[in-house]
């Protein structure tokens, strides 16, 4: 049995991921919350997530996706626990910086979007997030009602897993053993810069570009990336 455990990103609910269910019937795939399973950083979370995966299935091939946040926190899985997986699939997500000033800014951008969320009208928010030049000025496609989530568990995330507490993870990611395909949308030219960069200095990583896509790449291209996933785990 091979299982596919699948993090989605900040604004997401885990049935995102629910498409990815028709991929293979060898693969069982196991979706996890982040807004269930939240931690006092990164590296606090990927502590206990791979205990979870140790504790599901000690018998089967482990394979890891996560998208933009939750790519990030795959990351730190992977290197928590080399051993534990297989393979990995990256989608849009920054392994971080040793630069100071640049984390003293992004955690000061997450701590302003922390509040706003905590008190701001939902529509507004998400209009101005949509907005971002990462997004491309693509609309969402898929659904973020209100009533879906929890205003101090959204902040909560936007302060504990910001970027600016993160470790560059660059080094550690050169050195591992698991097969990593990082995925990124040809419009989204930051995260194709961060593909570029990490495929030349990590030897273990493969960067794919999807066309017609930016940041959101499962959901934009839906068909295209999940050949990408059957292709890469080899199912």
């Amino acid at each position: 049995m091979a299982i596919l455990w699948c993090l989605h990103g900040n604004l997401q609910q885990p049935k995102v991921w629910d498409n990815l269910s028709q991929i293979s019937q060898a693969l069982q795939v196991n979706v996890i919350s982040l807004w269930d399973t939240s931690a006092h950083s990164c590296w606090a979370w990927a502590d206990a997530f791979c205990k979870t995966v140790r504790s599901a299935d000690s018998d089967s091939k482990h394979y890891l996706l996560g998208y933009s946040l939750g790519g990030r926190l795959s990351m730190h899985a992977l290197i928590q626990a080399p051993e534990l997986w297989s393979k990995a699939i990256i989608v849009g997500a920054d392994p971080g910086t040793a630069d100071e000033q640049i984390r003293a800014r992004c955690l000061k951008r997450d701590r302003i979007w922390a509040n706003r969320f905590l008190t701001e009208p939902w529509p507004k928010l998400l209009a101005q997030w949509d907005a971002l030049p990462v997004f491309c000025g693509r609309p969402c496609p898929t659904a973020r009602r209100e009533n879906d989530f929890d205003r101090q568990k959204i902040a909560h995330l936007f302060e504990v897993y910001s970027k600016g507490h993160m470790d560059d993870l660059t080094p550690h990611l050169r050195s591992l053993p698991v097969p990593i395909t990082y995925v990124t949308g040809i419009d989204d030219e930051r995260y194709c810069r961060l593909g570029q960069t990490l495929s030349s200095q990590c030897p273990n990583l493969t960067h794919i570009t999807v066309k017609n896509a930016g940041h959101r790449v499962p959901w934009e291209q839906p068909d295209i990336f999940a050949n990408i996933v059957h292709h890469s785990l080899n199912l």
